[in-house]
């Protein structure tokens, strides 16, 4: 199914599409790099001894996540180094049971995705992790704040995931010294407060808030480190407050309400800008960033291709689904580009209005040119 034309109004329109870029798009370089799971041992559940009981009438009674054996993990050996414990229904009171510091001179990933824990978590379940690198909490019921306390016992986290919670303020996690990446996705935070993530300024390189309720980009100056701000399918209306950030490469902020790209001159170092499903109308105040890979502007409202053409390094351009009514720019515009390899420009009145010679003629005026749209061009 295509992409929605752009409406009237797109930067008042209430967005719907997901975080991710368009079904269109190129999956060689996906802007989603959140689900990282790879392969792993899954902790499950041990079988009971016993047959259940039948007093249930309506039987649909659920598991309260704490029947059973409340350290199914005693037969795990310490020097175990990473725990997975998806999808088994655990609550709160069953964390400090399950005895986590009995490996704490070895692990170093804890995954509790996917479980009903709720707030406050107790300090006690990762009390001596010291050295645990990296927990996972996505897809749980924490909220709505995480206060320090919960989790000083593992001071060396470098990476924490509170995806999928009901977060409606950033977590202020003093005593984690050393994190460098905060998953934030899909929460009820509307707001970052003045401070709210100061502990993390002298180490915090990427920082994930899509899918929230954000209306400014704001109090985030500090964090001079970040290379990677991932702010898509929330509600900002300006790209303001981003002159701190020299540092950063990727910039996502995607299915929000922008009406003008300005304010990017201090992003020296952006390699990876995504844009798409806004308001925009025009290609423009790109001027600094000629260190610029890849620019995804697809499903706005702009009419010509323009300003990118001192864009030396770009590998791909995306601007599928908006008002370009013709190819001539490609000349002027990307043609002597020689790094670039992919072009996405269907969903436009040049493709739409001219489809047997459509694909023809971007081979012809960008001879470097690999790939157009979703299928790659056969070299002769």
């Amino acid at each position: 199914m295509s992409d929605p034309a752009p409406a009237s109004d797109p930067a008042a329109a209430d967005v719907a599409q997901d975080v991710t870029p368009t079904d269109t798009e190129p999956s060689t370089k996906s802007t989603k790099p959140r689900a990282r799971l790879g392969p792993m041992e899954i902790v499950q559940l041990p079988a009971s001894d016993s047959e259940p009981e039948d007093d249930d009438e309506d039987g649909d009674k659920e598991d309260d996540g704490e029947s059973g054996d409340p350290d199914f993990l005693k037969s795990y050996p310490e020097d175990t180094e990473e725990l997975h414990l998806l999808h088994l229904r655990l609550k709160t009171p069953t964390l400090i049971p399950l005895n986590f510091p009995r490996f704490r001179k070895h692990l170093t990933r804890l995954c509790l995705r996917q479980n009903e824990l709720t707030s406050p978590l107790p300090s006690e379940a990762f009390e001596g992790l010291t050295e645990l690198e990296e927990i996972d909490f996505y897809d749980n019921r924490l909220g709505p704040v995480v206060h320090d306390d919960e989790l000083k016992g593992a001071p060396n986290v470098t990476s924490v995931d509170f995806s999928f919670n009901n977060l409606r303020h950033a977590p202020k996690l003093v005593s984690l010294k050393k994190v460098d990446t905060l998953y934030l996705i899909q929460n009820k935070i509307s707001r970052v407060e003045e401070g709210e993530l100061d502990w993390c300024a002298d180490t915090m390189k990427s920082l994930e808030l899509g899918g929230n309720r954000i209306r400014a980009i704001e109090n985030l100056e500090k964090l001079v480190h970040l290379e990677e701000l991932w702010l898509g399918k929330n509600k900002i209306r300006s790209l303001d407050n981003l002159s701190t950030f020299s540092n950063l490469k990727i910039l996502s902020i995607q299915s929000n309400r922008i009406t003008k790209l300005e304010n990017l001159e201090a992003l020296v170092n952006l390699e990876e800008l995504y844009l798409s499903h806004n308001g925009l109308t025009k290609i423009e105040g790109l001027e600094h960033n000629t260190k610029l890979t890849t620019l995804d502007v697809g499903n706005n409202a702009i009419e010509e291709i323009e300003n990118i053409s001192h864009l030396q390094d770009l590998e791909e351009f995306w601007a599928s689904n908006n008002k370009i009514a013709n190819l001539r720019a490609l000349d002027t515009q990307l043609r002597h580009l020689t790094n670039l390899a992919t072009v996405y420009l269907e969903g436009n009145p040049c493709q739409s209005n001219d489809q047997g010679g459509y694909r023809r003629k971007i081979m012809l005026a960008l001879p470097q040119i690999k790939q157009i749209d979703a299928t790659f061009v056969q070299q002769s």
